[in-house]
């Protein structure tokens, strides 16, 4: 047998360490030796106590009998109680017993039989079989015998130790000695009876096994013959279950190629009407005119968030959809997504509202554009089911959530007053294609995939989704992820130097507490000191008793809006500067702009408030210089900043137009290619600095055409792709074509500036 390794239990008995059946058994046979004994002293100790009473009468030795009797009692009672699980109690049980041999000889005066006493708790403490208990009550016994004897040979004789006139040294030695003989003979045994039992515990366990293992052998005899049964089944099985994994392969394949052709079907007509709607709100329109762009551009956006959600659920469940984790800005992100939200916030008068906690990391490694995607998910629903009231949306970090790798726990949440969840359909929310109730569809739209595609994300990013709602009061989604801190760069408003303003005082005015709360951080986190006022009257009234430096007031309010109090604190406090917070659309607002020292679109991102808090709490050392905004997107500006010389390469006629007359809207003077073959001749004749490469074309498509650019002309220009398809190969396949960037179709202004900008700095360096 292996050579095992053997542990000490709290009895001398020693254990297989390796073996839990062996020590199972040997803790229950200690157990039941611990109780028996136990209760056999306690029938013991009431005699010696009862002995040493009785003995009282003999030489009136009452105050002996009582007091040590009970002090000795006392203290072995008091450490077995105060350590239950420990086994002190049974050495202090041996000194015990020592004590109470001292108190016997010398309640007799020295009668020599009172000796015995020793042999008799000697053999009573082979009881627990521990040879280490005899060391206490022989140590008790020689400590005692050598001292006592002692001093009745000097004289004492009110000692009583012995009843001999003389004890000398060697009587004392021989006594002793055979003490000692008699206590390491009960020492021995207990420990004969300690290795007894551990070898009954063996011989119990083996047996055990062996018939266990007889069991087992008739027992696998009889799960052989069914095991060769079932071998025979599994293998029928096995065959059938590879021919529906080709068949299954095939007909996902089959389904990716079907999505990838509906996808780039569907996508070449959207972008012409995205792209005509987008070039038609470019151009002066009537209100009427500009109402009915803006709805197809609505619903075409919405078409194509249908369809974007179905490619992404059916990537989700092929397994192909992949995390771009990058060094990223966690608010500017969030921001981001308030912005698309804030004309259909303001148009339903919903306050939306943005808290990050001081300690979340400014940056964060991850994927942007997919957490992006769950919180436009989140805002979205948020949005379109609350009426009335607010939409907050908050970031904190989990506390105690970091690991030794960085690692930490973000929770996201958005929380609405809309119209709530009944709990018995929060079950249902993140299950594809459904939603609360079949008349949520029915009145809100949507297919359903919004939260299954959130919840699948937030699992890609090592979290968990989940919801808290009550109908009628609102609903608050939260979601964690697992990330690390992006590369630390300073938060923009540091840039306008707003800690050099720290300890001035800024009235805040608003009559939604989330917003005053949530201003007021802010407000401290900068060093500033915040007085808030829940509407214009209060406000009115802490300028005549606070000294204000500045005032941060909201538009809408009830019964004095922000205009109206500007008004009333500009003829108090002409030079008093006041920031006003407005909703998009809010544009009655602009004929006082002289009230205000600027004027903020909510929801307000922090490096704007910061750096128009800064302008304003500065001293004016000229005339202020006006800020002006563009109506429109499209600048002919944009061309002289990033001057191209651009071929278009795009078959479809309609598309053609769309791109051609957002180009020309942007400066540019781009010729025009119908396919692969017109684009090599047409580089052949001329120099151009970037090539705007439709995928699909006939003749010759855009990736062959790339290869064979890039493997021809001695000037390379820079080739961006145009494609309807969106599946994340067809972008791979882009590059490795040679292209050197990807834009997908329908083209939205912002995104094609936003691709030239990048191209242009690049071409620089």
């Amino acid at each position: 047998m292996a050579a095992r390794r053997r542990v000490a239990t709290n009895n001398n008995m020693t254990v297989l360490h390796a073996d839990p059946e062996v020590l199972a058994h040997q803790q229950t046979y200690l157990l039941d030796i611990k109780k028996r004994s136990d209760k056999f002293i306690n029938y013991f100790l009431a005699f010696y106590y009862l002995t040493g009473i009785a003995l009282s009468f003999y030489y009136d030795t009452w105050l002996i009998g009582l007091s040590l009797s009970t002090i000795s009692v006392v203290a072995y009672y008091s450490i077995k109680w105060l350590l239950p699980e420990s086994d002190l109690y049974q050495y202090v049980l041996s000194a015990v017993l020592g004590l109470f041999l001292a108190q016997f000889i010398y309640q007799m005066h020295g009668m020599f039989e009172m000796h015995f006493f020793a042999f008799i708790s000697s053999a009573v403490l082979i009881t627990y079989q521990k040879w280490k208990l005899q060391i206490p009550l022989l140590i008790v016994v020689g400590i005692h015998h050598a001292t006592f004897s002692y001093l009745q040979n000097l004289g004492h004789g009110e000692v009583y130790f012995t009843t001999l006139r003389y004890f000398d040294n060697t009587t004392l030695i021989i006594h002793l000695a055979l003490t000692v003989v008699i206590f390491f003979i009960s020492g021995l045994w207990a420990y004969q009876l300690d290795n007894y039992g551990e070898k009954q515990i063996l011989n119990n366990v083996e047996v055990s096994r062996l018939q266990k293992e007889a069991i087992l052998n008739e027992e696998r005899k009889r799960n052989e013959a069914a095991l060769k049964k079932f071998n025979q089944e599994l293998l029928a099985t096995n065959r059938d279950l590879e021919l529906a994994r080709k068949e299954a392969e095939q007909a996902n394949k089959a389904k990716s190629i079907f999505l990838a052709t509906m996808s780039h079907e569907i996508r070449t007509p959207m972008n012409g009407v995205l792209g005509m709607a987008a070039l038609l709100t470019e151009t002066p329109l009537t209100e009427q005119q500009r109402t009915y762009a803006e709805a197809i551009n609505t619903c075409g956006e919405n078409l194509l968030t249908v369809i974007n959600d179905i490619l992404d659920f059916s990537k989700i469940e092929a397994g192909n959809l992949e995390l771009d984790s990058h060094d990223f800005d966690l608010r500017n992100a969030m921001e981001d997504v308030l912005d698309i939200f804030a004309t259909t916030a303001a148009r339903k008068q919903l306050e939306v509202a943005l808290e990050i906690a001081e300690d979340v990391p400014r940056h964060i490694v991850g994927d942007r554009v997919r957490l992006q995607q769950i919180l436009t998910n989140l805002i979205g629903n948020a949005i379109k089911f609350t009426s009335t009231g607010e939409v907050i949306v908050r970031a904190a970090v989990i506390s105690g959530d970091e690991d030794i790798d960085g690692i930490i726990g973000l929770k996201l949440s958005v929380r609405d007053t809309g119209i709530g969840i009944a709990p018995d359909k929060v079950g249902r929310l993140f299950t594809a294609f459904s939603q609360a109730d079949s008349s949520t569809t029915r009145k809100y739209g949507g297919t359903g995939l919004g939260l299954a595609i959130s919840r699948r994300l937030t699992e890609l990013m090592h979290g968990e989704i989940w919801v808290d709602s009550t109908p009628g009061t609102g609903s608050e989604f939260s979601f964690t992820i697992r990330t690390q801190k992006g590369q630390e760069v300073p938060p923009p408003y540091t840039v306008f130097h707003i800690s050099r303003h720290a300890g001035k005082s800024v009235l805040v005015v608003d009559d939604n507490q989330t917003n005053l709360t949530i201003l007021e951080q802010q407000l401290l986190n900068w060093k500033l000191k915040p007085v808030v006022a829940p509407s214009a009257d209060e406000a009115l009234k802490l300028l005549g008793s606070e000294q204000i430096d500045l005032v941060i007031t909201d538009a809408q309010m009830p019964e004095v809006d922000g205009v109206e109090l500007a008004r009333r604190i500009k003829a108090i406090h002409p030079l008093l500067p006041v920031i006003l917070l407005s909703s998009i659309g809010d544009e009655r607002n602009m004929t006082d702009t002289g009230l205000f020292e600027h004027v903020l679109t909510k929801p307000v991102k922090q490096q704007l408030l910061g750096k128009y808090i800064s302008q304003s709490l500065s001293p004016k050392t000229g005339a202020a210089q006006e800020e002006t905004v563009n109506k429109f997107r499209l600048s002919p500006d944009f061309a002289l900043h990033y001057p191209f010389q651009i071929l278009v390469a795009e078959d479809n006629r309609i598309n053609q137009m769309v791109i051609m007359q957002i180009l020309s809207k942007l400066g540019y003077a781009p010729d025009l290619a119908n396919n692969g073959i017109e684009v090599l001749a047409m580089l052949a004749e001329k120099l151009y600095d970037l090539v705007l490469m439709d995928v699909h074309m006939p003749d010759m498509d855009g990736l062959e055409a790339t290869r064979l650019i890039r493997q021809t002309l001695d000037s390379q220009p820079l080739i961006l792709a145009l494609t309807a398809n969106a599946m994340i190969e067809d972008r791979e396949e882009c590059l490795a074509a040679g292209m050197d960037d990807y834009i997908g179709k329908p083209v939205k202004f912002e995104d094609l500036m936003t691709k030239l900008r990048k191209l242009y700095n690049r071409n620089l360096k």
